[in-house]
């Protein structure tokens, strides 16, 4: 792969060759506190899902059930100002100790594609909307940082709640937001290793099963709260979680939660619920694919009228700029995403 480049370390960078980028994956990392550039880098984004085609083909899984793509030269498009270089390996992205001991534990050897890049990107306290196909290791891509900047400031596992409190709202530092009961027990799985012995703990809240289980388990505490929509709104409108002190919001498979129908609880989970603001927090949306429209949003423009939006995406794009349009004729899933969810 081919080194991190740039005037002044600044800037798009990618380790795809001009014959290669076709099969480019996406990861767009802007800048906090608002306001993406493109770095100068003037190509349009490539297609959604390129990964799967760069490794069409390739054995991923072993006779074991192992999965190596750290082995694999994967082609990797990066977009963002002053994205930060891929990491080597574990240790040299930065993970705190007791999250480095628990990578050995696990048996992990070096970092695959999306973990490289996805690691010092979130460790540097960027917003990250990264696109790679299942498999390729994205919950470990977020879980390991998260857990790691957690653990830089941990309260003790018991999520800024005083253990002799009367307070029984559990206020999580970072929340994982997933599409199925299913997803979100794997990702508490996944993310109950990473945390062990580093006082961070892990709950997990979804629907399909009886509530009192899960509150009594959020009582003992928690800094890191994998949920499903529906049942993290049930739970924050009944007064038993608050969102106020969240550092991390990460979606995995984001465009599942739109195919889903999720859109009305994430705008009120995120608008409604005393959540912090997006220059205040970070915001991770990790997927297998996403819509063309939100791959790259690098600057607003602001018009009075749906017709001269229309038209200046069009103007845009005959002089060869990249562009869409947002507007109540679009779909609710872009507006969304684009608006709500991550610096821009």
């Amino acid at each position: 792969m081919a080194a991190y480049g740039g005037d002044g370390g600044c800037g798009a960078w990618s380790t795809v060759p001009s014959r290669s980028r076709r099969a480019a994956s996406h990861a767009f990392a802007p800048p906090r506190g608002g306001g993406g550039g493109g770095g100068g880098d003037d190509r349009a984004p490539g297609a959604a899902g390129g990964l799967a085609e760069a490794v069409e083909g390739l054995e991923i899984g072993g006779g074991g059930g192992e999965r190596r793509l750290d082995k694999y030269d994967i082609p990797v498009e990066v977009r963002g100002e002053g994205a930060p270089a891929p990491a080597d390996g574990f240790e040299a992205a930065g993970l705190a100790e007791a999250v480095l001991r628990n990578v050995a534990r696990c048996g992990y050897e070096s970092p695959t594609p999306v973990q490289r890049y996805a690691m010092p990107i979130v460790m540097g306290g960027r917003d990250l909307m990264a696109c790679a196909q299942t498999g390729s290791g994205k919950t470990a891509a977020f879980c390991l940082p998260v857990i790691s900047g957690l653990a830089a400031v941990s309260s003790g596992g018991y999520g800024r709640r005083d253990r002799g409190s009367f307070e029984r709202r559990a206020k999580p530092r970072a929340l994982v937001l997933a599409p199925t009961r299913e997803l979100a027990a794997q990702i508490n799985e996944e993310a109950k290793k990473f945390s062990f012995e580093t006082g961070i703990r892990v709950v997990v809240a979804y629907g399909g099963t009886p509530m009192y289980d899960q509150l009594r388990d959020l009582e003992r505490g928690v800094d890191l709260l994998v949920a499903t929509p529906g049942r993290l709104v049930d739970m924050v409108e009944r007064s038993r979680v608050s969102l106020e002190a969240i550092k991390y919001l990460v979606m995995d498979e984001a465009d599942r939660m739109l195919d889903m129908g999720f859109e009305p609880q994430i705008r009120k989970i995120v608008d409604m619920m005393n959540m912090p603001k997006k220059s205040v927090r970070q915001t991770l949306l990790f997927s297998a694919t996403f819509p063309p429209e939100i791959q790259q949003p690098l600057t607003l423009v602001f018009v009075e009228t749906k017709r001269e939006a229309d038209s200046l995406r069009y103007w845009l794009y005959s002089k060869g700029f990249p562009a869409t349009a947002i507007h109540g004729d679009r779909t609710q899933q872009v507006n969304a995403f684009v608006t709500t969810l991550v610096n821009v």
